[in-house]
């Protein structure tokens, strides 16, 4: 469990998810229609079990009122000067929460099983949505379903994959999963969900806390998994038209900063030590920063990727390529 716990502490990163992105067309083109096979879609639980939480003000608490300890997980994210957090062991007995910050309709998304925070606009095609978790996986991998449109949506791919919406790709808010520590250090005027006041009372279960530490993938096995990488590695995940590659987190953090070519575009992924996360930007920085700690973040271009499990993200891209430490030119 300590083992667990420590490694947790820096496994965070921003995250997005394969959805449509709004910016970097030519890096970022739509993508392809998933094609459902026969058996893949697995009937994992009943819609009652996973019930979605339907956010309104009075869930949240300002930071100091927050029953959450340092090591906690949160999923955070930063929209229209508000910043939110949501506790992932929360987040684990609900799977969705939709929210609304500002003018913006949001659906708050965590798949324990792929170790996978998503946080997609609501709106398609000019149409307000609902979440909530179908009781389906595809891959091991959540599955949600919305209202009013019963459309059922692959969480990693952000694409609708069965129903009346079927092809259409939600909009991806960038998010972060973090320790709360860290969330609080650097958005101390944070508005957190509270478990208390959506009427649970107590310690809240952690119901994955097992699963987590275990050597067990996915529900009952993942399958044929690729051998490249432990199952349960975290990744970035990074899609760019046809090009597909993963970067394991432990090699981010310990590089500080990788600069690859995905495809025909460079980008640079970076360890942020003050939030102890992942970041990803387009184009070559390496050459803009002169000491560790020294980059601007605000005047860089970030782009999205996803953090996974690496048992996950081979179930969706099998031909994935994957960074290794000696991709690196000066090793």
């Amino acid at each position: 469990m300590k083992q667990k716990i420590s490694l947790l502490l820096f496994l965070s990163s921003l995250v997005t998810a394969c959805g449509q992105i709004g910016s970097h067309a030519a890096a970022f083109p739509e993508p392809k229609l998933y094609r459902l096979q026969p058996g893949e879609l697995v009937l994992a639980a009943s819609e009652a079990d996973i019930p979605s939480i339907q956010a309104e003000d009075n869930y949240f608490v300002q930071v100091e009122r927050a029953d959450l300890e340092d090591t906690d997980l949160v999923v955070g994210l930063f929209i229209g000067g508000e910043s939110r957090a949501y506790p992932v062991r929360l987040l684990s007995l609900h799977e969705v929460v939709n929210d609304r910050i500002g003018e913006k309709a949001i659906a708050v998304t965590w798949c324990p099983l792929c170790y996978s925070p998503v946080v997609y606009d609501r709106i398609v095609d000019g149409q307000e949505l609902s979440f909530r978790a179908s009781g389906y996986l595809l891959h091991n991998n959540l599955v949600l379903v919305d209202h009013p449109t019963d459309t059922l949506w692959s969480q990693l791919l952000g694409q609708g994959i069965r129903g009346a919406l079927r092809g259409s790709v939600l909009m991806v808010i960038p998010s972060t999963v973090t320790t709360w520590e860290i969330w609080r250090e650097n958005y101390p005027d944070s508005r957190v969900l509270s478990a208390e006041r959506i009427g649970y009372e107590g310690d809240l279960p952690d119901p994955y806390g097992g699963y987590f530490s275990s050597g067990a993938a996915g529900l009952g096995g993942a399958g044929e998994i690729d051998p490249r990488l432990p199952a349960k590695t975290l990744i970035l995940g990074l899609v760019s038209g046809e090009d597909i590659k993963a970067y394991p987190v432990d090699l981010i953090r310990e590089q500080r900063i990788i600069v690859d070519q995905v495809g025909d575009f460079t980008f640079s992924i970076v360890w942020d030590e003050k939030k102890g996360i992942g970041r990803t930007f387009l184009g070559d920085i390496s050459q803009d920063t002169p000491e560790k700690g020294m980059i601007d973040f605000d005047s860089l271009t970030p782009v999205p990727a996803q953090l996974v499990y690496w048992f996950a993200w081979t179930g969706f891209y099998p031909e994935s390529d994957l960074y290794r430490s000696s991709d690196r030119p000066d090793t």
